[in-house]
């Protein structure tokens, strides 16, 4: 609803099929004006929302962060605030800037990562600060900025995006302060798009012990038709071993848009995984090989 100051109010509830425990994903309430978006609920936050990824990925398979994998492992945590919050859509504050000259940033603050239903013990109606348990963080802040140029056949895409947590519940010396960054940049020549992307967490696996992604891929489109493909390093330190735990994948994809709003897209994909100092555990030396076929409705 538009108001008659020109404010845009309103709220968007997303659902998901087949989750059991999680049927609602965001769900939130905005204010939209020249004063840019405003939002309070259960949502992706600025770091959430705005962190970048090569290109290379259909709607539904990709080397990196896809939203379908055949693997039981891949390194999908580009997501600088998904790869460290306790649950997904957790309740926050957002704000996401008009566009300047190419030029975009966001902010979030979320009061505890365990934050999400109206019901049970983690009810967000009940305090501010419902749930106490170890390893969950209160007052975190996350930080987006993106610059989008686009000139004459060609154009880039540069950004960035972080995430701090601020109190971990807990007495362990294993309850650190986790943080998060990412970075990125895409390029496109005419049909064709390059790019590149890194995250490194902080203190992941433990203090001391981070983690650190890295991604290029490319796609090219022809008519219809995207051809597409990339690769996506993830490497873990871990306590007591002199090496990191490795996983790797690699993949090409297509997708071919029937009409607007429905495309069908395929993907060849091979991952595998080496754990630090061979470790005998299940991990170590995993590898698997996937052929993907799906589609995508958006409307």
């Amino acid at each position: 609803m538009t108001l008659d100051n020109g404010v845009t109010v309103g709220a968007q509830v997303e659902l998901e099929a087949e989750e059991d425990d999680d049927q609602i994903d965001n769900v939130y309430a905005f204010f939209k004006g020249g004063f840019g978006d405003f939002r309070i609920g259960a949502l992706d936050g600025a770091a959430g929302t705005m962190y970048m990824l090569p290109p290379g990925s259909t709607a539904n398979f990709g080397p990196y962060s896809p939203n379908t994998i055949g693997a039981v492992l891949s390194p999908g945590f580009f997501d600088p605030e998904l790869s460290l919050a306790l649950q997904d859509a957790v309740m926050k504050l957002v704000y996401f800037s008009p566009e300047w000259n190419g030029f975009s940033f966001g902010l979030s603050y979320t009061p505890n990562d365990d934050e999400k239903t109206q019901s049970g013990t983690d009810a967000v109606a009940s305090s501010f600060h419902p749930d106490r348990s170890t390893g969950s963080a209160n007052h975190n802040v996350a930080i987006g900025l993106h610059y989008d140029y686009s000139g004459d056949g060609w154009g880039f895409s540069l950004g960035g995006a972080g995430y701090w947590e601020g109190d971990v519940e807990g007495t362990s010396a294993n309850d650190a302060e986790q943080a998060a960054y990412n970075l990125g940049a895409n390029v496109a020549i005419g049909n064709l798009e390059l790019g590149v992307a890194s995250t490194y967490l902080d203190d992941f696996n433990g203090p001391g012990q981070h983690g650190l992604l890295l991604g290029a891929g490319f796609a090219y489109t022809i008519d219809a038709w995207t051809i597409g493909g990339g690769y996506a390093y993830f490497g873990t330190e871990q306590a007591g071993f002199s090496d990191e735990n490795l996983l790797q994948r690699a993949g090409l994809d297509v997708s071919y848009a029937m009409a607007t709003g429905i495309d069908l897209d395929a993907g060849i994909f091979y991952t595998w995984n080496e754990s630090a100092d061979d470790a005998g555990d299940s991990a170590d030396e995993y590898d698997a090989f996937e052929i993907s076929i799906g589609s995508s409705l958006t409307f």
